[in-house]
């Protein structure tokens, strides 16, 4: 199972961020409607918090806050996905 983090900000924003942010231990993709930050740090993490934790160091760290964090998805093998709703 991967991990994944919904990116919350202008479309514009986040393709530049993607340009511009080739690391692939920590990189914005684009699923064709929302955009995400996956993150090789994430897996070895076993919960949605310590995801969000580190997402939020990333953030902070190497991507200069451009985008707002929304919800954490774990992504199962057989295709679905779990949703942990961001903090209200």
């Amino acid at each position: 199972m991967d991990w994944k983090v919904k990116l919350q900000a202008d479309d514009g924003a986040l393709a530049q961020l993607q340009a511009k942010h080739t690391d692939p231990t920590a990189k914005v993709t684009r699923d064709g409607i929302d955009w995400y930050l996956e993150s090789t740090d994430f897996e070895m993490l076993s919960d949605a918090n310590s995801v969000r934790a580190r997402a939020n160091e990333i953030m902070q760290a190497v991507m200069a806050s451009a985008a707002g964090l929304g919800n954490v998805y774990r992504m199962h093998y057989d295709g679905s996905k779990t949703v942990y709703p961001a903090d209200s």
